[in-house]
């Protein structure tokens, strides 16, 4: 998969150059207080530190997400939180789409200090995302989604959202933080009340990309949304190849959509093919 990746990352910039699509007016929609110009955005994994972002709205992605961020660099994981900053410093504000980070921990930082990673690289994102994903389902340190590392997970929860409301005090400036969970690990229905508990902007549920049968990715979504019970807009990843896969995501009530592994295989067309199959589906706004 990197090879493949590096290889789509190559003809993304390509393509966004010699060709620019709009994503058509219907799909615009407006969750946790960003308007994205689509539901189809690019997952965290693909564009590690943010230097494909200024190539994604010319092809027809609503928003995307970089990352996972981390403090200090890693070796085949990450450059570090200080080249990510001193790339984004580049890009001035506002953004063509909204640009979502999403933020982790060291390999190497003490189970007992991980809050401290998270924090620290949510205090200098701040001003330059759109908004911030608690990434818990990294294999760096702690599974977060198991019963006996709960009080760990309810430290990071509480803290980052004292952190958002201290940063957005200091700043003037809100930015929404959002929970990233593996569907797929631990128990999710406990995970889903500690994340609702805390009244984060927004949810991210990944796992489906494990999961063949389209009607039980389609049946766990619901789920989840009937636990959520409106209390924030869920975003799916995993899993999507195809429009109709856009489509039935939505469908379930999801406010967005990522892909990752779906632009590898099938490239940089892809989101103008989706664009195109849910305008003439018809679905607009919220679906």
């Amino acid at each position: 998969m990197p090879n493949a990746r590096k290889l789509a990352a190559h003809s993304i910039w390509l393509t966004a150059i010699s060709s620019r699509v709009e994503t058509p007016q219907t799909l615009r929609r407006n969750v946790m207080g960003l308007s994205f110009p689509g539901p189809l955005g690019l997952a965290a994994g693909f564009d590690k530190h943010g230097t494909l972002f200024s190539c994604l709205a010319p092809l027809g992605f609503g928003f995307a997400e970089i990352g996972s961020v981390i403090p200090l660099p890693e070796q085949q994981r990450s450059l570090g939180l200080d080249r990510v900053v001193s790339h984004l410093s580049k890009n001035i504000r506002p953004h063509s789409i909204p640009l979502g980070v999403s933020i982790s921990m060291n390999r190497t930082t003490h189970p007992e200090k991980m809050v401290n990673d998270y924090m620290i690289c949510m205090e200098k994102l701040w001003e330059f995302a759109d908004y911030i994903t608690l990434n818990l389902g990294v294999r760096a340190g702690p599974d977060l989604h198991q019963p006996e590392f709960r009080a760990t997970l309810l430290t990071l929860l509480a803290a980052a959202k004292d952190k958002q409301v201290l940063m957005a005090a200091e700043s003037g400036r809100v930015c929404p933080v959002v929970v990233k969970i593996d569907q797929n690990r631990g128990d999710t229905n406990n995970l889903l009340s500690c994340v609702r508990d805390y009244a984060f902007n927004g949810l991210i549920l990944s796992g489906d990309e494990h999961i063949h049968d389209k009607k039980e990715v389609l049946a766990n979504l619901q789920r989840v949304l009937n636990k959520m019970r409106d209390s924030m807009p869920v975003i799916s990843v995993g899993g999507v190849r195809t429009p109709q896969d856009v489509v039935d995501r939505l469908s379930t009530g999801v406010s967005l959509v990522q892909i990752y592994s779906g632009l590898v295989e099938a490239g940089p067309l892809l989101p103008r093919r989706i664009n195109a199959y849910l305008s003439n589906f018809g679905v607009v706004n919220q679906i």
